[in-house]
């Protein structure tokens, strides 16, 4: 099986071990992440706006599936 390259709206886990939602693509190796909002924590991560890259990813875990 190959593994899935990161797109825009698929939930990954990062190389951190955090699991979050890859909101806005930003340019072919960076992504705007949604941490959730559950605790403090991970409402301020998602509120920072602060882009992860291709490289923080460790692997793609659910895609949502495309309506065309």
């Amino acid at each position: 099986m190959s593994k899935l390259i990161p797109q825009e709206y698929d939930e990954v886990i990062l190389k951190t071990g955090e699991e979050v939602c890859l909101m806005d693509q930003l340019d072919e190796t960076h992504f705007l992440p949604d941490y959730g909002v559950e605790t403090p924590e991970q409402e301020e991560k998602t509120m920072a706006m602060i882009p992860i890259s291709i490289d923080d990813i460790e692997k793609v875990i659910r895609r949502p599936k495309r309506v065309r």
